[in-house]
C-alpha cells in the first residue's frame, strides 16, 4: 500500500498594504498659492530668481562641487 503524502495547495494573493502608498492619500486639495513676480530688493532676491529659472542645475553643480571637495580632503589626508 504506498503511502500517501498530505499535498498542500498554495495560493499566492497579494495582499493590499495597510498603509497608504504615496499619490493614493484622497483627493488633493487645490493649490492656494499663486505665483506672483518677486520685487528685486538685493543679492538674495536675484539668487532666488536665479534658482528658480536654473535650480536643476545649481544641484548638479552643488552636488559635484560637494563630492570634489570630499575627495579633495580624502586625498590630503591620506597623502598626509
Amino acid at each position: 500500500m504506498p503511502s500517501q503524502l498530505p499535498t498542500f495547495e498554495v495560493n499566492f494573493v497579494r495582499e493590499p498594504s495597510p498603509l497608504p502608498v504615496f499619490g493614493k492619500l484622497g483627493a488633493k486639495a487645490p493649490a492656494a498659492l499663486v505665483a506672483a513676480p518677486a520685487v528685486s530688493a538685493g543679492s538674495a532676491a536675484r539668487l532666488r530668481e536665479m534658482l528658480t529659472a536654473h535650480g536643476g542645475m545649481a544641484l548638479k553643480l552643488s552636488v559635484v562641487a560637494w563630492t570634489v571637495a570630499v575627495l579633495g580632503m580624502v586625498f590630503f589626508v591620506v597623502r598626509g
